[in-house]
């Protein structure tokens, strides 16, 4: 609800933002605005790509799942609404990510929302930002382990499981934990450069995949 009402604020606020400037957003993913002489490590379309490639199955499958599950199919209005109303925070988040992130000589960048809560709270001098910025990045850490974790590689090792029958688990552990170290050992450009070609695999995977449970299940559409 708290998510809601902020998106809601930051659409009334930006007017509608996210509806005006869908088409500017296509062009900017499809590199319309791409300049090599512009700060930062990754390309337009690499940026959310990564972005996506942590949403697209934790939350878009197993997150609606749990939805349904528990509040029935009244909880897809909802999440598309909270959807549609969301892409203003997204917009505002980006915003202020590019605005105070830091960049320097090598052509390195760091940024994030602890950077926007420690120098946006002194630019308003407001007190505590640099201490809620370390309480953001341990939360973080916190939620990463859990949610970003151990929850996908338990669902990815449940679904070996219901296949391959009684499947030991370290040895899902360990590959997984191999292969994600292989793709995050060279910093955010090796994140990107895998995510922008798995991505819209996925993309693709999860809408047809979605088409085709509507295909089998028409009868119970209405």
């Amino acid at each position: 609800m708290w998510l809601v009402v902020g998106a809601t604020i930051f659409t009334v606020y930006f007017a509608g933002v996210q509806f005006r400037f869908f088409g500017h957003a296509i062009s900017l993913v499809k590199g319309g605005y791409s300049d090599p002489g512009d700060a930062g490590e990754v390309s337009h379309f690499q940026a959310p790509a990564t972005a996506l490639s942590g949403t697209v199955g934790l939350g878009n499958i197993a997150g609606v799942t749990v939805a349904v599950g528990i509040g029935g199919p009244g909880a897809t209005f909802w999440m598309i609404l909270a959807g549609l109303l969301g892409m203003a925070s997204k917009f505002t988040e980006c915003t202020l990510g590019v605005k105070y992130r830091n960049e320097y000589p090598e052509g390195t960048v760091s940024g994030g929302p602890m950077y926007c809560i420690s120098k946006g709270s002194d630019e308003l001098g407001l007190p505590g930002g640099k201490i809620l910025a370390v309480l953001f990045s341990v939360f973080c850490i916190l939620g990463a382990l859990g949610g970003g974790n151990m929850f996908q590689a338990n669902q990815a090792h449940a679904q070996i499981t219901q296949i391959s029958g009684d499947f030991p688990g370290w040895i899902t552990g360990l590959f997984f934990a191999a292969l994600v170290f292989a793709v995050i050992v060279g910093g955010i450009k090796s994140i990107a450069r895998v995510t922008e070609k798995i991505v819209p695999f996925m993309g693709i995977l999860h809408v047809g995949a979605a088409i085709i449970v509507l295909i089998v299940n028409f009868d119970m559409i209405g």
